[in-house]
């Protein structure tokens, strides 16, 4: 029997249609075989291809518009009080602890969350993680789906942290030397989201659908809320109050903390290789 090439080397690529189902009672042991040995898993093509097929125009357009409601929220405090600011010399940490709050607590943990359970639930139609599995890729497609998530991770914040210069610099005048802590802050930020994207993951590769992913991460995100605004200082320590407790929302005057910020990127590093460990587990167990 002659073996599809390029169907094998689409394997690490989650691509369901063109991947030989490897159970079916025309291949044999030494096909098996050579599938595994063309395949050659590669982590580059499994980001390449995860960023060519995810559709996700829609979660920029959301993240844009979601984080202008927090900005709008900041930009409207500092108005309001500008003389008691101006007179406690408070720029940016006046706009920041607004801005950031709402998109925190609710905004970002949802839209991310969505952004990952919408790509992965597409991946149980036609047995994608089964077949990954029998040709030995889908430790590749795990790494490029985490790698995926991480580009997505840092390019939320960017949004962020630009929507958050236009409304200090250009609309506000504050001075640009005082903003390093701010964006400092979105180190720990990025890997808050990305822990919450691989722990999306994972629950995706459970639940599988995006229905039954979306009600496990609304209550999550609810439960987080609550911590976030009664108990404050144990947010970091929850993945999905992750981005509030990294981002110092509730904590303004720690905002420069180098222990602040060293602790905040760590329980975000720790979240994100959980997840990315259970994702790992998960797919192993996919169908």
């Amino acid at each position: 029997m002659m073996v599809n090439r390029q169907a094998a080397m689409n394997a690490p690529m989650g691509n369901a249609q063109n991947t030989p189902d490897l159970a079916s009672p025309g291949f044999t042991n030494g096909d098996e075989e050579t599938i595994r040995r063309l395949s050659k898993p590669s982590v580059t093509a499994a980001l390449r291809w995860e960023m060519r097929k995810a559709g996700n125009l829609w979660y920029w357009v959301a993240t844009v518009l979601f984080d202008l409601i927090g900005m709008f929220n900041g930009w409207s405090q500092y108005v309001d009080y500008r003389k008691d600011f101006e007179a406690q010399g408070v720029t940016w940490a006046a706009v920041w602890g607004q801005a950031i709050l709402l998109p925190s607590m609710v905004f970002m943990p949802i839209l991310v969350a969505a952004f990952a359970s919408q790509i992965e639930s597409n991946e149980h139609v036609g047995r994608n993680w089964q077949r990954l599995n029998a040709s030995g890729t889908a430790s590749a497609a795990v790494a490029g789906k985490m790698l995926h998530g991480l580009l997505a991770s840092l390019l939320t914040v960017v949004v962020f942290e630009a929507e958050f210069l236009v409304v200090g610099k250009v609309i506000l005048g504050f001075s640009l030397g005082e903003v390093g802590p701010f964006l400092l802050r979105g180190v720990p930020m990025a890997l808050a989201i990305w822990a919450i994207m691989t722990l999306t993951q994972a629950i995706s590769a459970k639940f599988e659908s995006f229905a039954g992913t979306m009600s496990v991460i609304l209550v999550f995100t609810l439960l987080g809320c609550v911590l976030s605004l009664i108990v404050p200082s144990l947010a970091l320590a929850y993945p999905f109050s992750l981005i509030t407790g990294a981002s110092a929302a509730h904590d303004l005057g720690n905002i420069a903390s180098a222990s602040s910020i060293m602790m905040a990127t760590l329980m975000a590093a720790f979240w994100a290789i959980v997840g990315g460990l259970m994702f790992r587990r998960l797919t192993r167990k996919a169908v």
